[in-house]
């Protein structure tokens, strides 16, 4: 028999799941498209390759670069100003040291730099925490990305050569008697100015992301950028300096700064120096130009197939 006292569960108190309809609802927001995403990847390699949008440390070597590249044209334009103080100092403006055709080389080392701090951030960060796959699964594809990201460095590199030169170029034309013929008097220098900054920013932005686009590593990466600036230049004048002066007139168009310092020569009108003046002697312009045409192309070309490799 049953035991009375004895309790007797009852469906209510045991156990039991629940059923919740949340229901799926398709999303029925503005899709931006390709075009945002592209235009999203670049905004933000820029602002990535000055450390805006990061923390505290991201900022300082990018900043303290530009800072110091400024610095020539700050110097400058104070010698100007005491110069102009003095009769007759205005003859001596062109004696100066620092010009715009100058101003390249100046700040050379400070570029490179600048390339081997921030490109491996801008390839290397996203391959060392897989998130490649997440961006293509949107509506980025792998030469967008490659394009949007080589494009901010371009940008930031655009930027790390034109501050400068707009300083000198601001100074010099406050610093004339009347800006309206200061204005002139520096514009016949911006055409050039700019085609060289454009130039540099492209061999040297393009060329540091293929570098970068093969290995996740940040140390791998900023030595192989450093190395491909340096190196080329070191073996032509060892070329050079065993006789085969022939041969290490043409291999100066495997160094991208000697290829820059040709280009610069041109575009200004003025006498090839640098280490290289003498050896590059001879060479015809378009050389310069043509050597600048294939490492732009070439090192894009690279980092597509690069990042389609990876990700294939």
């Amino acid at each position: 028999m049953n035991d009375p006292t004895m309790a007797v569960a009852t469906p209510a108190e045991t156990p039991a799941g629940s059923i919740y309809d949340i229901g799926y609802r398709r999303y029925e927001g503005p899709r931006l498209g390709r075009a945002h995403a592209v235009r999203s990847m670049f905004s933000y390699s820029l602002r990535s390759a000055y450390g805006i949008g990061r923390g505290t440390r991201a900022k300082i070597a990018p900043l303290l670069l530009l800072t110091l590249a400024a610095i020539p044209a700050i110097a400058i334009l104070a010698a100007l100003a005491l110069l102009r103080q003095f009769p007759g100092g205005e003859a001596f403006e062109e004696e100066l040291p620092i010009r715009y055709d100058t101003y390249f080389g100046t700040i050379t080392t400070f570029l490179i730099l600048f390339c081997a701090a921030q490109a491996p951030e801008l390839f290397g960060r996203d391959q060392r925490h897989s998130l490649l796959a997440l961006y293509f699964a949107r509506a980025l594809r792998r030469t967008d990305y490659a394009l949007a990201r080589i494009g901010g460095l371009v940008a930031a590199l655009l930027i790390f050569l034109l501050v400068p030169q707009a300083i000198l170029f601001l100074g010099r034309v406050l610093l004339s008697a009347d800006v309206l013929d200061g204005v002139a008097g520096e514009l016949p220098a911006l055409a050039p100015l700019l085609g060289q900054a454009a130039l540099a920013a492209l061999l040297l932005g393009g060329l540091s992301m293929a570098v970068s686009a093969f290995t996740p590593r940040r140390a791998y990466a900023v030595a192989g950028i450093i190395a491909l600036f340096i190196i080329p230049s070191i073996v032509a004048g060892v070329v050079v300096g065993l006789g085969s002066r022939d041969v290490g007139r043409w291999l100066v168009l495997l160094s991208p700064t000697s290829i820059l310092d040709g280009t610069n020569a041109f575009l200004f009108d003025t006498p090839l120096g640098g280490s290289f003046e003498g050896i590059a002697l001879g060479l015809p312009d378009v050389a310069y130009f043509a050597a600048a045409a294939v490492g732009i192309v070439g090192s894009i070309a690279i980092s597509i197939r690069r990042l389609a490799r990876l990700t294939a």
